[in-house]
């Protein structure tokens, strides 16, 4: 799909958001979907935010325990005015985005505690990796989510020859950290546009132009292992992702730990318990409090964290 045709289609979709954002209470949890069995296996279709027969939109949609006035508390600061992307980031743009994922199991796997848990773990990591918030700022370092949107001072392009021929730069394209999950480097971008049909490669800019798109990669990212062998964060959190016990070993479990080893590998993981990664833990902590889910349920230290774990990708190279 062609950037045009994303963002007309994005436009339909908000005009039908726009009729409901302020009733969902009301309307979208009143939803009945439409149900059908095949190879006696249950699937549903809920319109436009769970549609394509699934077995994941049998369960509740994302609309059905997060509001607009939780998207606010959760980022409460980042229209403040000297965050840097005043105006960018909405809850509309998210629920577009997740619209996409949610037939994929994205907010819609298990019961309605580990879908709020895994929409917490998510935007734990989204509000950690865009946060300009710190010790003494107003409301506290983790109410600074989404503040940015866009790498401020990129120190280099991002453009890796090694991939000239799958996903070659484009002539002036600058590959820097863009997005709520940032990515960088023109391998991500190319990833990235060829799951989303967006000409990223080519365009990276679109991503720091549309939030809602911003949001889908990040999601993308969420939901895509980086090697086929190994879990997504998705599976990883929610459990989908059985360990071998090579896993085991490397103390590697399900839970949000192992998601950041999937996101972020050695640079936050296996080296105990540094601020980098405790960062990430109390933005996911924080977000729980606040959901009403309650920080309790983010399980014990070693399912919590990586600090023990081994990278599923040992590298020096940023991974995101």
């Amino acid at each position: 799909m062609k950037s045009s045709s994303l963002a007309a289609a994005a436009v339909a979709v908000a005009l039908l958001l726009s009729v409901c954002v302020n009733g969902f209470d009301d309307q979208v949890s009143a939803t009945k979907p439409l149900v059908k069995t095949v190879k006696g296996k249950k699937l549903c279709d809920k319109g436009w935010e769970c549609k394509g027969w699934s077995q994941y939109c049998c369960n509740l949609t994302i609309t059905d325990f997060f509001q607009t006035y939780q998207f606010e508390e959760l980022f409460s600061n980042r229209n403040a005015p000297v965050a840097h992307a005043v105006g960018f980031w909405d809850f509309q743009s998210f629920i577009l985005a997740a619209a996409l994922f949610e037939p994929l199991g994205f907010g819609t796997t298990g019961g309605k505690l580990m879908q709020m848990k895994e929409l917490a773990a998510f935007l734990g990591h989204v509000g950690s990796k865009t946060s300009c918030g710190y010790g003494v700022a107003t409301g506290g370092p983790l109410a600074w989510g989404l503040c940015y949107n866009r790498e401020m001072s990129p120190m280099q392009s991002y453009c890796d020859d090694f991939y000239k021929y799958t996903y070659p730069c484009s002539p002036g394209a600058e590959y820097y950290g863009r997005g709520a999950l940032p990515i960088y480097w023109n391998y991500n971008y190319g990833a990235a546009g060829e799951a989303l049909k967006v000409d990223l490669l080519n365009h990276p800019e679109y991503i720091e132009q549309n939030a809602t798109l911003a949001f889908q990669a990040a999601i993308w990212r969420w939901m895509t292992p980086i090697k086929k062998s190994q879990p997504s964060a998705h599976e990883a959190f929610v459990g989908t992702w059985k360990p071998t016990k090579n896993d085991t070993l490397s103390k590697r479990f399900p839970g949000f730990g192992t998601t950041m080893n999937v996101l972020y590998g050695d640079q936050v993981c296996g080296q105990g318990d540094i601020d980098a990664m405790n960062n990430i833990v109390s933005h996911y902590q924080y977000y729980l409090d606040l959901m009403g889910v309650g920080r309790e349920e983010a399980g014990p230290h070693e399912v919590l964290t990586c600090a023990e774990q081994l990278s599923f990708n040992p590298t020096t190279q940023a991974s995101s």
